[in-house]
């Protein structure tokens, strides 16, 4: 990522967007950007072409050119002007033209907020009409957009005032948590506007954003430049349960990867049951056998239509008899768990009384948000993971962490400060897409849930900021990717891919505990120390495709790109 100034303001670029603008060590606005996304709401992929930097001592402009393609046809061009002033203004605009027939849900510009410094502050909107209203950030996950049909935006963040103002379409702000993204976007075109919208070859789009402070602002020390300093601090938190899912990929569990998968000590084996399928039966005694191997108990994600498969699940599990630990009720027709399927958990209590029973999604946090239900009886919530419903580029996966807590957080809110969350399944990819307009384009094929990242050190990075982040947020249990396969931990050959090695630092039978580590650049560098029963040990990640040095008690380690570090540290020196 290339650094420019904007007058007080450090202002990051990266393939066309602008990325994480900074007073001083504060991060004001995590990211300017134009999307075109399809009728299903996937984002078409950005092609720069003609890009031209022309950079000051504290100013910058870059132009270039941009194109979407749809099975190898340019259906899409943009013309990009992005200008970073010496009096610390900055704009983004753009002149779009549809090259083809195309059908969009969106074509134009977003903002992000970051969620640090900007959660609860006040704001004030001014909108179409003239009016003018006073808000704040939600700090909770709003289910509904909290600011429409916007022309201009004040906030705060920290102590200084900020201003953005839009032009060339109505712009309105979602709590983008709700996907689990560390951010609130602005964004153009209301969702109350019907979508998709047909453009036609020739049709244009204009849009242009500008951001400044809304006063002076003297320049503040970056100290972007620096090493980043870790310190140990005095919270200790519980790792959660943590499973790993079925694969999806092959039938039988290899023989390499049972001997792999055992030596993680992993909590349970997740597996899916469908009783509206006319093969379940066959599948579920498969799975059973599998869960045998591995030496673990099951994690059931039930997908009920009616209540009679309830009776013959019930009727199944008398014959077979597994091992189960949690069995999550999820409505085969319906986002979330229907309130007449909660009705039956007393009753399927009772039918198994040594089993924590949940309900809630399959998709992610969102889902769960606008379709809320009584929760009373539950032993758990349990809602899905993954970091790249918007953008699939490292640095927004990395940036998303974070917003895993707030997921749970917002979930207690809603079901109970003391209700277990589980979240079931954290994935680096989405595994469905609820929000498709095409019903039969929401269940996705394995080739589009799988990341080539889940098999590299990026993979391995990722996986140890999220069970970071999940043990801070007090997460009761966590079921992670697959056991073997391009969305798996082991390759279906048994190789053993980085996140593997990541686990087998973390997990133990007995759990344990992790003591928080405070970094100056989480964003960059990061790290826990955890406690087990193999002892103390601290884990450095490199959240960058660039080497890193990092100081931890007066001594500095280089970390080579998206890489880990574990250094033996003496337990009994942070209690």
């Amino acid at each position: 990522m290339r650094i420019f100034k904007a007058g007080i303001f450090t202002v990051g670029y990266r393939k066309g967007f602008i990325r994480r603008v900074r007073y001083g060590n504060i991060e004001v606005v995590r990211m300017i950007y134009m999307a075109l996304r399809d009728q299903n709401w996937n984002t078409y992929e950005p092609i720069i072409e003609n890009e031209k930097i022309n950079e000051e001592s504290d100013s910058f402009s870059v132009r270039y050119d941009c194109f979407h393609e749809l099975n190898g046809k340019r259906i899409f061009k943009w013309h990009s002007i992005i200008q970073g002033k010496a009096n610390g203004e900055i704009s983004f605009e753009i002149f779009g033209e549809a090259l083809a027939d195309v059908l969009k849900n969106r074509a134009g510009l977003c903002i992000l907020h970051p969620i640090k410094h900007t959660a609860g502050s006040p704001c004030q909107t001014y909108h179409e009409d003239g009016s003018v209203g006073t808000s704040n950030f939600p700090i909770m996950i709003s289910a509904d957009n909290p600011f429409k049909y916007l022309k201009s935006f004040r906030w705060r963040c920290e102590d200084t005032w900020y201003a953005l103002s839009y032009e060339g379409d109505s712009f309105e702000t979602e709590d983008q948590r709700n996907w689990c993204d560390a951010s609130y976007k602005t964004f153009c075109t209301p969702l109350d506007i019907p979508f998709p919208v047909q453009l036609k070859a020739g049709d244009k789009v204009h849009q242009k954003v500008i951001f400044k402070a809304d006063g002076n602002l003297r320049a503040i020390p970056d100290n972007g430049d620096k090493a980043v300093e870790i310190t140990a601090g005095d919270r200790r938190f519980q790792v959660p349960k943590i499973g790993i899912a079925a694969s999806t990929e092959r039938e039988t569990v290899s023989e390499e990867t049972v001997e792999a998968i055992r030596q993680l000590k992993f909590n349970h084996y997740r597996i899916e049951v469908s009783p509206h399928l006319n093969n379940w039966i066959k599948k579920f005694k498969l799975d059973c056998s599998n869960a045998d191997a591995l030496g673990l108990p099951l994690e059931i994600a039930l997908h009920i239509d009616n209540l009679k498969e309830l009776e013959e699940f019930h009727d199944k599990c008398i014959e077979v008899k597994p091992q189960i630990e949690h069995i999550i009720l999820l409505s085969v027709d319906s986002p979330a768990t229907k309130q007449s399927l909660i009705r039956e958990i007393a009753a399927l209590k009772k039918q198994f009384p040594s089993v924590k029973i949940g309900a809630g999604t399959d998709y992610n946090y969102r889902e769960l948000n606008v379709n809320r239900f009584d929760g009373t009886g539950l032993d758990f919530i349990s809602f899905s993971i993954d970091p790249q419903e918007h953008a699939t580029d490292d640095l927004t996966i990395i940036e998303n962490i974070d917003a895993q807590a707030d997921t749970i957080m917002s979930a207690r809110d809603i079901y109970g400060v003391d209700k277990s969350i589980h979240i079931s399944s954290l994935t680096l990819k989405k595994r469905f897409n609820p929000a498709a307009t095409v019903p039969s384009n929401r269940v996705l094929p394995n080739e589009l849930k799988a990341d080539p990242r889940q098999i590299t050190e990026f993979g391995a990075v990722f996986t140890l900021g999220s069970i970071k982040c999940l043990s801070m947020a007090n997460a009761n249990s966590a079921t992670l990717y697959q056991t073997e396969g391009s969305q798996g931990i082991v390759s279906l050959s048994g190789q053993k891919y980085p996140a593997y090695h990541v686990l087998q630092q973390i997990l133990t039978r007995e759990g344990g505990e992790l003591i928080e580590i405070e970094s100056s650049r989480p964003l960059i560098c990061d790290g826990l120390i955890v406690v087990n029963g193999r002892g103390s040990r601290l884990i450095i990640v490199n959240y960058t495709e660039d080497k890193q040095h990092v100081i931890f008690q007066k001594k500095e380690y280089l970390l080579e790109p998206y890489a880990t570090h574990v250094i033996n540290v003496d337990g009994s020196a942070f209690i």
